[in-house]
């Protein structure tokens, strides 16, 4: 790919671009390893994945589980490299998040690689730094979830993309490849591909040509990695697969705002301007200065494709525009780089090369700043629409200190609480046993029922003579029925946990 060279009176050559992305990969390193592990897990996603994946251990590798219950929400790719973390280093929290971390220093090294072989030095470091620097690509590298493998699998199909725009067609086994790798990682979020390639290919006018036999091998690998799972599931589970994976998380997710976020259209603007500052201000000049250039504009298409296509989804979160945060680092740096290259390549002083450094950590100081409460709130346990998500931290400290080392009695924990949207996410992982909700009496039909915040059984159901563990909010401790004896063991802020078992 011939990108737009950075000159002044000659090109810019990078000695070794080997060495120079070993070391974009030992900074991505540095900033994304550290302190990994130091905060418990969050009550949603990260608890789920990484119960999930702890499950795996003592299970099935095919079929995952929650709650030791069959979970058919995603794909199976980030929970078997995580179960892979749990198995070779042991369950913890660093574990949990290992697989987001290198996936994202995975991404920096391959971007960086990519414009380095390209000889393209500057934009290479500058699409570094600017990534590593921006705050939403820095968040989701840093939790256990799924968007940043998803992110590195569209990375590889990206560049393979481009060199089919080059007309080097064994790009397609890249794309295909990164596309099979999106689609185990998230399922239905990878479709970004597919009309990032129908766009490019109308916007080129690629004759059939382009679609040759490489094409064709590249998607029949697409279909030997992303096929056997889903037949498997779909012929074992059925109906029951294809509504969940599909039905609800796939088609219900697109057509309604579910679980509470509701949102304006214009929510990811917002998102991209507290997330990327201040880089934001420069994303609709690199924007269409690549779309100017055939050689650039699949990754301002890709770009595009993202924000626009999760525009229209209905149900909006955060991360679910992740896979841009690279696009626009790359589309940036080489707008940089070009812009700027005489300037760049020219022997300064160094009080210039000092004021101008300054100038920028003041600008992304600055817009740090101003930006710092949207991303609070962003990332808080507040819904979109303003409600308050109950923190499962204090149930997550009680019960591992309980199950500290996988000790612990036998049976499952069971848990009361008001209310009907606190999640069980983290009381599952931190003990390590199956969680079943209560209540004392026998719970109404019209209660809305959930299984990771609402789906309580009467307590008289399954409370036994052995004793068990019983989490609950301290407020209804005098609450427990006169047939129960129940011990306090651990208390906290506004909960406590006791044993609890039947009167003989």
């Amino acid at each position: 790919m011939n990108l737009p060279a950075v000159e002044s009176g000659r090109r810019i050559r990078l000695h070794n671009p080997l060495v120079s992305t070993l070391l974009a990969a030992l900074l991505a390193g540095l900033v994304l390893l550290p302190l990994l592990g130091h905060k418990l897990l969050t009550n949603w996603d990260e608890g789920i994945y990484a119960e999930v994946s702890r499950e795996m251990l003592s299970g099935s590798w095919l079929v995952p589980s929650w709650n030791h219950q069959p979970w058919f929400e995603k794909p199976p790719l980030m929970l078997w490299i995580t179960a892979g973390f749990f198995r070779t280093f042991g369950v913890n929290e660093f574990c949990a998040r290992a697989g987001s971390a290198f996936s994202g220093i995975a991404i920096v090294a391959l971007l960086h690689g990519w414009l380095a072989h390209k000889q393209q030095a500057a934009a290479a470091w500058l699409s570094t730094v600017m990534l590593l620097a921006t705050f939403g690509f820095l968040h989701v590298c840093r939790v256990g979830e799924m968007d940043v493998l998803l992110s590195l699998g569209c990375c590889v199909a990206l560049c393979g993309l481009s060199a089919v725009e080059e007309g080097e067609l064994w790009g397609w086994y890249l794309f295909w490849g990164g596309f099979a790798i999106a689609a185990m990682t998230k399922g239905g979020a990878s479709i970004v591909l597919l009309f990032t390639v129908l766009l490019l290919a109308l916007i080129e006018r690629w004759n059939v040509r382009r679609f040759g036999k490489d094409s064709c091998w590249g998607c029949l690998l697409f279909l030997l990695l992303v096929l056997p799972w889903h037949l498997y599931m779909s012929v074992r589970f059925g109906q029951g697969f294809l509504r969940e994976y599909v039905g609800f998380h796939v088609l219900a997710r697109a057509s309604a705002p579910l679980e509470g976020h509701i949102t304006h259209g214009w929510y990811y603007l917002w998102v991209l301007l507290v997330s990327t500052p201040p880089f934001v201000l420069l994303y609709p000049f690199a924007l269409a200065a690549a779309v100017r250039r055939a050689e650039l504009r699949v990754w301002a298409i890709f770009a595009l494709v993202v924000v626009g296509f999760f525009t229209l989804v209905q149900t909006r979160l955060p991360h679910y525009i992740a896979p841009s945060y690279p696009a626009f680092a790359v589309l940036t740096g080489l707008y940089l780089a070009h812009a700027d290259g005489a300037w760049l390549t020219r022997r300064h002083s160094r009080r210039a090369w000092v004021v101008l450094a300054g100038m920028a950590i003041s600008l992304y100081v600055a817009g740090a700043l101003l930006t710092g409460g949207g991303r609070k709130r962003l990332h808080s346990p507040l819904e979109a629409n303003g409600r308050t998500v109950p923190d499962g931290r204090e149930p997550a400290t009680l019960l591992r200190g309980i199950f500290h080392g996988g000790q612990g009695p036998p049976g499952p924990v069971l848990t009361w609480w008001e209310g009907t949207d606190r999640s069980i996410a983290t009381s599952v992982f931190y003990s390590g046993r199956q969680v079943q909700q209560v209540l004392p009496g026998t719970p109404s039909r019209d209660a809305p029922f959930d299984r990771y915040t609402f789906a309580p059984v009467a307590l008289d159901t399954v409370v036994v003579p052995e004793p068990r563990i019983l989490l609950l909010d301290r407020n209804l401790v005098e609450q427990i029925p006169d047939e129960f004896v129940y011990q306090r063991i651990a208390t906290g802020r506004a909960m406590e946990a006791g044993w609890i078992r039947r009167r003989p």
